[in-house]
């Protein structure tokens, strides 16, 4: 359970201040405009548009009231809430592509801060965190998986224990950018597998960087659930808006 003041944690303080430190050795760029200084700049951090208020409280998908949608209330999700922190656009959409694929991989530390302030306010009973996982050959070929540098502080941080192999990626899948909602859907089915022996019983976070359908989250959501996890709740950094309802 996130208490305060765990922000202060000795591991995560370490954490910080080794970033620190190659941080003056080697002076970065804010991922988001490029200036130099800053990892993410303050410009950056002020043009980057949180998400309303008004979302589905189970998907989190932005809508023009609060409550379950109509999705969540005919055919529940296997995860109990879903939320993001702010809109895949503007100078966020560009640092989490540095992140992604430019192996910007400080961008991860500074980024999953606000994740942090999230987890302590929504309070959810969270047991373990784990990433999102990618296909061997992807991992092997981009050399880390984005989700895992912001998972990582995130339990730093916040003092819950971090299991990397708590899900695993069985299946191999095609981006889900230009995907429907369905072939989403269909793309990630049964594309991952918990392991009991970690999650049996416990409540799970799973982090990403970036959700638009609640897809993935939901494949790891029905893994997990299947392995015996108790609840299961997802965060990302960023969601997609496509649509409100």
């Amino acid at each position: 359970m996130v208490v305060p003041g765990d922000v202060g944690r000795p591991a995560y303080r370490l954490y910080q201040l080794a970033w620190a430190g190659l941080d003056w050795l080697y002076p970065p760029q804010c991922g988001g405009c490029g200036t130099s200084g800053s990892r993410w700049c303050v410009d950056c951090q002020h043009q980057t548009l949180l998400l309303p208020t008004t979302i589905c409280t189970v998907c989190g998908r932005v809508m023009t009231i609060t409550g379950p949608c109509v999705s969540c209330r005919e055919t529940p999700p296997a995860y109990s809430a879903l939320r993001s922190w702010a809109i895949f656009n503007g100078p966020l959409r560009k640092a989490l592509h540095r992140l992604k694929y430019s192996r910007d991989i400080g961008l991860g530390e500074v980024l999953a801060r606000p994740l942090f302030d999230m987890l302590y306010h929504l309070m959810w009973p969270i047991d373990l965190v784990t990433p999102v996982p990618m296909g061997v050959a992807r991992q092997a070929e981009r050399g880390y998986n984005q989700a895992t540098l912001l998972a990582f502080p995130l339990s730093l941080a916040s003092g819950i224990p971090f299991r990397s192999q708590a899900l695993m990626k069985v299946r191999d899948t095609r981006t889900q950018v230009g995907l429907n909602l369905t072939q989403r859907r269909e793309n990630v089915f049964k594309a991952f597998k918990a392991r009991s022996e970690i999650v049996a019983t416990r409540c799970v976070l799973v982090v990403d960087d970036v959700t638009t359908s609640g897809a993935t989250i939901e494949a790891c959501a029905s893994a997990l659930i299947e392995a015996g996890a108790r609840q299961v709740f997802g965060l990302t950094l960023a969601r997609a808006v496509t649509d409100q309802v």
